[in-house]
C-alpha cells in the first residue's frame, strides 16, 4: 500500500502553498522523501481550497478567562497570568534552547539593518505533536481563531546585555508584499508567553502608553496590531528591554488577515468590531 503523507509533511504542503511555492517544486521534494505519485495527487486533493479559506478570513473572539484588559482606548491588550504552568514552560525553555539561531530583522528599503536592533536568538516551533502541538492549539483556542491564520510560533532567548529595541509587529509598506501569501496579509494579533523569570531586566515596555510589562512565569501578554479602521496602530509600539541579570524565554506567535478578503475582528471585551484592510499594494 502506497504511503500516505503524515501529518507533519500535511503541514509543511500547506504552509508552502500559502508561502506562494511552486506546487510543482514541492511535489518534486515529496518525490524526494519517497512518497509515491498517487500519494502526492491525494495529499493536493485533500488541501482546502485556499480562496475559500480565505472568504471565511480570520475572526478572533478571545477566550482567556483570567485576562485583564489595560486600560486604554488606544490599544486592546490584555495579560493572562498562569496561561502555562510550570511544568508545561520548562518543557517549552528544552525546545527553545535546542535549535536557536541569532535573530533577523527585515532590512530598510533606506539601507543595512541596524545590528544591534535585536540581539536575542530566536527558534521556530515547527512540529504537530506533543508540547508544541499542545500550545499552539492551546493559543488558538484562546484567540477563537483559525489556525490556519497562525504563523509558527516562535522561541526567543535573551542573555544579558541583549535586547530587542522599539519596534512594531505590523508589516510596514515595503514588508507586507514580502511576506504576504497567497492566504496570509498583515499581521493581526500577536500572543506572547514569558517562559521563566529573569533575575533583572527583559520587562517589555510600550513607550506611547508608559506601560512596562515584567516577565513573570507563564504569563501571557497579547494585543491587537491594528486600529478599527484595519490599519497599523503605532501605539503597539514596544521593546524588549535588556536583560541585566539571567535569562529570558519567551513565546510569540502572530497572527495575520486573509489577502484577498476583509476579515473582522471583534472582541468579546469590548463591543466595537474591527475590520482589517485587505493586504495588498496599489
Amino acid at each position: 500500500m502506497a504511503r500516505s503523507l503524515d501529518k507533519k509533511w500535511q503541514h509543511w504542503l500547506l504552509a508552502n502553498l500559502q508561502r506562494g511555492c511552486s506546487p510543482a517544486e514541492l511535489k518534486q521534494t515529496l518525490a524526494k522523501e519517497g512518497y509515491g505519485e498517487a500519494a502526492i495527487h491525494k495529499a493536493f486533493d485533500e488541501l482546502p481550497d485556499l480562496g475559500a479559506l480565505a472568504a471565511t478570513a480570520a475572526k478572533a473572539s478571545i477566550n482567556v478567562p483570567n485576562a485583564r484588559r489595560f486600560e486604554s482606548s488606544s490599544i486592546e491588550l490584555y495579560t493572562a497570568e498562569d496561561f502555562l504552568d510550570a511544568s508545561e514552560c520548562a518543557e517549552l525553555v528544552v525546545l527553545v534552547k535546542t535549535t536557536l539561531r541569532p535573530s533577523t530583522i527585515s532590512t530598510p528599503p533606506s539601507g543595512e539593518a541596524d545590528q544591534l536592533f535585536r540581539t536575542s536568538r530566536t527558534c521556530d516551533l515547527i512540529g504537530g505533536e506533543g508540547a508544541i502541538a499542545r500550545l499552539d492549539a492551546k493559543i488558538a483556542r484562546a484567540m477563537g481563531i483559525d489556525p490556519r491564520f497562525a504563523e509558527t510560533s516562535q522561541g526567543q532567548c535573551y542573555e544579558v546585555g541583549q535586547e530587542f529595541k522599539l519596534h512594531t509587529d505590523f508589516f510596514k509598506d515595503y514588508e507586507l508584499d514580502r511576506f504576504s501569501t497567497p492566504l496570509w496579509g498583515q499581521r493581526t494579533w500577536t500572543f506572547m508567553i514569558y517562559l521563566n523569570e529573569p533575575e533583572g531586566g527583559g520587562e517589555t515596555r510600550f513607550d506611547d502608553l508608559d506601560l512596562t510589562v515584567k516577565p513573570k512565569q507563564g504569563m501571557a501578554l497579547f494585543w491587537n496590531n491594528l486600529t478599527a479602521s484595519g490599519a497599523g496602530n503605532h501605539f503597539t509600539r514596544h521593546q524588549g528591554m535588556p536583560v541585566t541579570a539571567g535569562t529570558k524565554v519567551i513565546i510569540t506567535k502572530w497572527f495575520r488577515t486573509a489577502r484577498t478578503v476583509s476579515p473582522v475582528y471583534t472582541s468579546v471585551r469590548i463591543t466595537w468590531t474591527q475590520g482589517a484592510k485587505t493586504a495588498q499594494r496599489g
